[in-house]
């Protein structure tokens, strides 16, 4: 395959990636205003916390294999060994799978204390459950990046339309039912299951079933496994710079209600990022990979020149155009129980632009295999976050998770570009 055709498959794959999120955007916020509405903020921040100690759990039971399955696979297709894939696939699903089991194990033995670390003594419950959805999340999200390493853009986007309704119907139907947070997690079960019995289906089609007991060849494995590791260190640092580590801040300091002021307003931001910037970092890794494995550095430079430019046509106008309407669409979506939440999202929404570069220029990094220094600017970027959470969000609440959040975002994002372009520029 040349690299010309690039061009069309990378255009096709942003509109397609594109319509994906968009697809997941409608139904998490759909399940979100259900969630807040019918709980109120004091369970709803409750469920937050549910699913903000599944998401640190997630870490460790998928340690970053995913994320390596797409960026290989991307290689190996762009110099034709996809008969590599196969055993590829083996080897991920044997790490995803395992190490899913240890972090089920190890949630289900700390979510007493847990519970207790946070004040909720019902929380014990839900982690048990959530613990019991960490093997099929990991095995799925190892074959859906099989499909996005490949660049199946367009069946990734049936599977999304297909499920998202049934996932939002089955909450629906739970909390109609009074099944509350309970039936929520378990409709999330059930429709990973269903994704990963597709996406098994579809992975045979593509290269056949994965090979557990093949070994992958020598080098490919020890650049395989090296660039793991860093990528497993590098989704914890994202996590907490990124994502989600302000959550369990004020899950300890600052009690349910604070959460809840906090997720609604970082769940729509991160949705909202995803929608339209996220489309393009979406295909951005493996069009980076692909152009990498052929030995293509100016192919490389090209690729991530139109993508910043692109991301910054569409990461400013939503800053612009969400700060001023932030109070309007709180009090329509969430009612007036959430106006805590508003200048929250103004924050965040400021931070977003800079989020969407630093995550664009992280992306480059990895398809370059250069994710030493993510690695050391990330670890100082997780030591700002922890202060400052530890300094504003005992006195601030969900304002003072906000504003770690975003100094902390701005503050990486300026480290990791910086050095990029030189290498970029060197590469081309």
């Amino acid at each position: 395959v040349g690299l010309q055709a690039t061009v069309p498959v990378r255009l096709r794959g942003s509109l397609l990636n594109s319509a994906d999120p968009a697809t997941s955007l409608v139904s998490a916020v759909a399940v979100s205003i259900l969630l807040a509405r019918l709980l109120g903020p004091d369970r709803f921040g409750l469920y937050a916390l549910v699913t903000t100690v599944l998401t640190f759990s997630l870490l460790f039971a998928r340690l970053g294999v995913g994320g390596t399955v797409r960026r290989y696979m991307a290689e190996l297709d762009g110099r034709d060994q996809r008969r590599l894939g196969p055993t590829l696939a083996g080897w991920a699903l044997q790490v995803a799978i395992g190490a899913s089991f240890a972090a089920a194990v190890a949630l289900a033995l700390v979510a007493g204390p847990l519970s207790g670390f946070f004040h909720r003594q019902e929380l014990a419950g839900y982690l048990l459950i959530g613990a019991v959805g960490l093997l099929p999340a990991a095995a799925t999200s190892v074959l859906r990046n099989l499909q996005r390493g490949l660049q199946h853009w367009r069946a990734l986007l049936w599977l999304n339309l297909a499920t998202s309704p049934l996932w939002v119907a089955a909450c629906v139907v739970a909390l109609q039912r009074g099944a509350g947070i309970t039936g929520v997690l378990l409709a999330g079960i059930a429709i990973e299951v269903i994704c990963g019995a597709v996406l098994t289906v579809w992975t045979k089609r593509d290269l056949g079933l994965p090979r557990l007991r093949t070994r992958l060849p020598a080098d490919l494995r020890s650049r395989l496994v090296r660039y793991n590791l860093g990528l497993a260190l590098l989704a914890v640092v994202n996590v907490i710079v990124w994502q989600r580590s302000e959550l369990l801040f004020l899950g300890r300091f600052s009690g349910p209600q604070q959460v809840a002021f906090y997720a609604v307003p970082f769940g729509l931001t991160e949705r909202i990022t995803d929608l339209l910037p996220g489309a393009i970092l979406g295909v951005l890794l493996p069009t980076l990979s692909y152009a990498h494995g052929a030995a293509d550095p100016a192919r490389f430079s090209e690729i991530l020149s139109d993508a910043a430019r692109y991301l910054s046509m569409l990461a400013l106008p939503i800053c612009l155009f969400g700060i001023p309407l932030a109070g309007a669409g709180i009090g329509l979506l969430y009612g007036p129980a959430y106006t805590p939440a508003i200048p929250v999202l103004r924050i965040l929404l400021a931070a977003s632009v800079f989020g969407v570069i630093g995550q664009a220029a992280s992306v480059a990094l990895l398809g370059m295999e250069a994710q030493s220094w993510l690695l050391k600017t990330g670890l100082a970027a997780v030591a700002l976050s922890l202060a400052l959470d530890l300094l504003l969000i005992p006195r601030w609440g969900a304002v003072g998770a906000a504003i770690a959040n975003g100094v902390t975002q701005v503050s990486w994002t300026v480290a990791v570009a910086a050095p990029l372009w030189r290498r970029v520029s060197h590469a081309a």
